[in-house]
């Protein structure tokens, strides 16, 4: 498979739940069942482990004992947790949910390396 592609419409279940696809289940069971999810601007992006370990060596660069490095990694850590997959469906907590404003229906937006989790008016906004 080449990646997280294409968007599917999926429902949140009354514990914050989402089954996967089925297409990115395969991709998942090839790395570690954890996953990490940050708050991005009115969405949520998620990290297959692997791939997450890759974002911190390309932050790696940055100097917390710098105001400006140190204010964007406090912005991409602060909004981050970590959650996993089971049995093929992926807890979103609750913080999570209300920033990124996901009531009963959740839009997954394949990016290859990673996937997003958008509200469908958000994601309907930002497609066009």
């Amino acid at each position: 498979m080449n990646g997280f592609l294409g968007t599917y419409s999926v429902s949140l279940d009354d514990k914050g739940r989402i089954n996967v696809p089925a297409k990115f289940k395969g991709l998942l069971e090839q790395d570690i069942p954890q996953l990490v999810m940050c708050v991005m601007d009115g969405f949520l992006i998620v990290f297959p482990q692997r791939e997450w370990g890759a974002n911190e060596e390309r932050l790696s660069h940055l100097n917390p004992s710098e105001k400006e490095d140190r204010n964007k990694l406090r912005e991409f850590y602060a909004r981050a947790t970590e959650c996993e997959i089971k049995s093929g469906k992926i807890l979103i907590p609750a913080a999570q949910r209300e920033a990124a404003g996901l009531k009963n229906e959740v839009m997954i937006v394949g990016m290859s390396k990673t996937f997003e989790l958008w509200a469908p008016d958000r994601w309907e906004k930002e497609s066009g």
